[in-house]
C-alpha cells in the first residue's frame, strides 16, 4: 500500500509551488507515494468568511489518514492555518516538516538566507567595485529579510563600507509598494547607489520597472539584484542577478527526511541548505540560461497561453451552460457533460465534491457548516480519463473517489476548499498536476465557479418556491389533495397521457351523503372533519404515486388512475367505503359517515372528449345523489 502525504500550501506563490513540487515529486516517484496538495488563495485582507474558507482546505487534514505532512508554511497568511495545522499535527500525531518557516514542536528545514546573499554582496563589491547600496527590505522583523539585510551588512562592514541609514526602503515584498517608494527615494537623493539590493525578485522587478520609466538604465547606470532566482526574474530585461535558494532540493530532502522518519530512520531535523549567487545581466555579467527553463516550457509558456480569449472563453463557456440549471440532477449532468467535452485547462481527472447537505440546506434542511465537512459528500460531477462519471456518495475520509492506494504509479492530487459567505460548499480534486496551478488561472477558475455554483443554489431556491406556489395553486388547503385547479393542470394530463399510451383509464366520483346536515345539525368544523375523514380513506386505499385525487367541489372528490380491469374500480370504491366506515366508528363522530361513490371508464379506442367525460360525470354524480343516501352505492358508465 502507498504512502499519503499531504502537502499544504498557498497558490499565490505560484513559482515557489512549482519548484518545491517538483522536487517533492521526484523523491515521491522514486518512493511510490502519493502527494495530497491541500492548497488556498488566502489573503488575509480582513474579509472573515474568505479567510475561514481558504482555511478549510487544510481542515481535510483530519480526514484522510495521512501519514505525513509537509507545510510550505512560508506560504501561509493566516493565523488561522498556523494555529489549526500545528493543533491538527499534535492532535493526530502525524510526522511533519515545515519547509522555510519555523513553526514551534515541528521539524523545519529552510534555506540559508545568509550564504547566497553574502555571497551576492561579495560579488557585487569584488568583481564591479560596488560602493553605496541601497537595499529594498522585505517587512520589518522578517526573520528572512533580516537575515539578508545582515549577510548585505556583514559584506560591506569586511570591505570597511556601511549601509546609510536613509539607504534603507521597506518593500515588503511588494511590488506596488516598490513602485511608490522607489520614486520618492530618488527624487530626495541627487546621486544614484551604485547597486539596489532587493530582498526578493518581485520588488527587484518593480524597481527596475520604475529605473526604466526614469531613463535609469541597468546596469550601465546602476547595478540591481533580487533574492529567489524566480523565473519571471530570469525572463526579464534586463535578466536579474539574484540567489538560487535550491527550492527542487530543498522539496527533495523534504519528502526525503519525512519518509525516512516514517522508516524509523529520523527522528528529526532543524537545519537549512545553502543557497547560491545566480548571475545576471543586471549586474552587468552575462547572463547564464539555466534549467529552471525547461519546466517552464514544458507546459507551453503557459502564462502567455492562459491570458488569451480562449481562456476567458472557457470561463464564459462554464458559466453559460450552467446558468439555467434549477436541479440536482441538472448540476450534475450539465457540469458533466460540459467537462467530458472541454476539459483542457482541467485536466483528465477532476471532481466536485459538495457537502451532502449543500442542497437541502437550501430547503430548511442542516445549514451550511462554517468549518469542516459533511461526514459524506457528493461527487455531483467527475471525469476520469476525460470521461464522465455516475454521481456517487462517498466517506469524506476517502477524499478521492475510487482512489487506489495500490497502484504502481505514483500520483499528484489537488484539492482546493469551495465556499461562499453562506459556509462550506464542499472541495474540488485535481487528479493530476494541471499547468494553471502554477498561473493565477486556477484561482479565476475557482471564483468563476464557485460564483457559478452559488447562481445555480439561487436558481434552485427560486424553483423550489415556484414548485411550492405552484403546489399550493393546485392544492386543497383544507384536505391536502389537489383542488379543481389541480384537476385540469394534473388530472386531465394524465387522462390524455393513458389515452395516448393506448391506456384504459377511471374516473371515480365520490360524494358526501347527507353533507348539508352535518353541517347544520354539527356545525361546519364537524362539516371540515367529514370531509378530511373521507379525504384520507380515499389516500390510505388509493396509490398516490398512481392515483390523481381531487377535492372536485365542496364534498365531492374525483380521482383519476389507470384501469387494469372492470372489476379493479370496483373492488377499490368497496375498499374506500369499508376503511371510511371503519375509521367513523373508531373516531365516534356524532353521525353516521358515509359516501356514494361511482366510476366512468375511459376506453383508449374512444376519441377522448374531455368535456364529454365531464358531461357523463355530471351524469353519474347526480344519478348517485338520487340514491338513498344511507347506503353505498355503485354506477359504473362506460364512455
Amino acid at each position: 500500500m502507498k504512502r499519503k502525504i499531504a502537502v499544504c500550501g498557498n497558490g499565490w506563490s505560484n513559482e515557489y509551488l512549482e519548484v518545491v513540487l517538483s522536487g517533492i515529486r521526484k523523491c515521491a516517484e522514486e518512493n511510490n507515494t502519493d502527494i495530497f496538495f491541500l492548497m488556498n488563495y488566502s489573503v488575509g485582507n480582513g474579509e472573515e468568511y474568505k479567510d475561514v474558507g481558504d482555511a478549510n482546505v487544510f481542515r481535510l487534514l483530519e480526514y484522510g489518514q495521512f501519514d505525513g505532512v509537509i507545510l510550505l508554511a512560508n506560504t501561509f497568511h493566516l493565523a488561522e492555518e498556523f494555529d489549526y495545522l500545528s493543533e491538527a499535527i499534535r492532535k493526530l500525531k502525524i510526522p511533519a516538516i515545515s519547509l522555510e518557516y519555523q513553526m514551534p514542536d515541528i521539524d523545519y528545514l529552510g534555506t540559508d538566507n545568509y550564504s547566497g546573499m553574502h555571497e551576492l554582496c561579495t560579488h557585487l563589491i569584488e568583481e564591479h567595485n560596488a560602493k553605496e547600496m541601497l537595499f529594498i527590505s522585505g517587512p520589518g522583523g522578517n526573520a528572512e529579510s533580516d537575515s539578508r539585510r545582515k549577510a548585505l551588512e556583514d559584506v560591506l562592514k569586511e570591505h570597511q563600507l556601511s549601509l546609510k541609514d536613509d539607504y534603507v526602503i521597506c518593500g515588503n515584498w511588494n511590488y506596488f509598494e516598490v513602485q511608490e517608494q522607489l520614486p520618492i527615494w530618488l527624487d530626495e537623493h541627487a546621486k544614484l547607489p551604485d547597486v539596489i539590493v532587493c530582498a526578493n525578485d518581485v520588488m527587484a522587478m518593480a524597481a527596475g520597472m520604475v529605473l526604466k520609466e526614469k531613463g535609469i538604465a541597468v546596469p550601465e547606470d546602476v547595478k540591481l539584484t533580487g533574492f529567489d532566482h524566480l523565473l519571471s526574474a530570469r525572463t526579464f530585461s534586463s535578466t536579474i542577478t539574484s540567489v538560487d535558494r535550491n527550492w527542487n532540493d530543498l522539496g527533495y530532502q523534504g519528502m526525503q527526511y519525512l519518509l525516512q522518519k516514517l522508516e524509523g530512520r529520523e527522528t528529526s531535523v532543524n537545519t537549512t541548505i545553502p543557497s547560491k549567487m545566480a548571475p545576471g545581466e543586471s549586474c552587468g555579467c552575462k547572463h547564464k540560461e539555466d534549467d529552471g527553463t525547461d519546466r517552464y516550457e514544458q507546459f507551453g509558456n503557459y502564462d502567455r497561453y492562459v491570458n488569451t480569449s480562449f481562456w476567458e472563453g472557457h470561463l464564459c463557456d462554464i458559466a453559460e451552460h450552467m446558468s439555467n440549471v434549477r436541479t440536482e440532477e441538472e448540476f450534475h449532468k450539465s457540469f458533466s457533460e460540459y467537462l467530458q467535452r472541454d476539459h483542457k485547462y482541467e485536466g483528465e481527472e477532476l471532481y466536485v465534491c459538495l457537502t451532502d447537505n449543500f442542497f437541502s440546506s437550501l430547503t430548511g434542511g442542516m445549514p451550511l457548516l462554517e468549518r469542516g465537512y459533511t461526514e459524506t459528500v457528493d461527487v455531483i460531477c467527475g471525469i476520469k480519463g476525460g470521461v464522465a462519471q455516475e454521481r456517487t456518495k462517498i466517506d469524506t475520509k476517502q477524499l478521492v473517489p475510487g482512489y487506489d492506494s495500490d497502484s504502481e504509479k505514483s500520483k499528484i492530487y489537488i484539492f482546493l476548499a469551495l465556499y461562499s459567505i453562506d459556509g462550506c460548499y464542499g472541495y474540488v480534486v485535481f487528479g493530476e498536476e494541471v499547468p494553471m496551478m502554477y498561473n493565477y488561472a486556477l484561482f479565476s477558475w475557482m471564483r468563476n465557479n464557485k460564483l457559478v455554483f452559488e447562481r445555480v443554489r439561487q436558481n434552485i431556491v427560486m424553483q423550489e418556491l415556484n414548485n411550492q406556489l405552484s403546489k399550493l395553486s393546485v392544492t386543497d388547503g383544507l384536505t391536502g389533495v389537489y383542488n379543481r385547479m389541480g384537476c385540469e393542470k394534473v388530472a386531465y394530463p394524465y387522462l390524455k397521457k393513458c389515452h395516448k399510451e393506448g391506456k384504459r383509464a377511471v374516473l371515480m366520483f365520490a360524494d358526501i351523503n347527507k353533507m348539508k346536515v352535518i353541517n347544520d345539525k354539527y356545525g361546519h368544523l364537524q362539516g371540515d372533519t367529514a370531509i378530511c375523514t373521507v379525504a384520507n380513506a380515499i389516500r390510505e386505499v388509493l396509490n398516490e404515486e398512481q392515483w390523481i385525487i381531487v377535492r372536485y367541489g365542496g364534498d365531492e372528490f374525483l380521482m383519476v388512475g389507470e384501469c387494469t380491469d372492470e372489476q379493479h374500480p370496483v373492488r377499490l370504491l368497496r375498499d374506500i367505503s369499508d376503511h371510511l366506515e371503519k375509521t367513523a366508528q373508531q373516531m365516534k363522530l356524532p353521525y353516521p359517515l358515509k359516501a356514494g361513490v361511482g366510476f366512468v371508464l375511459v376506453e383508449p379506442d374512444e376519441e377522448l372528449d374531455l368535456s364529454e367525460c365531464l358531461k357523463k360525470a355530471d351524469e353519474a354524480m347526480y344519478l348517485m345523489k338520487k340514491k338513498q343516501h344511507g347506503e353505498m352505492e355503485v354506477l359504473s358508465v362506460h364512455v
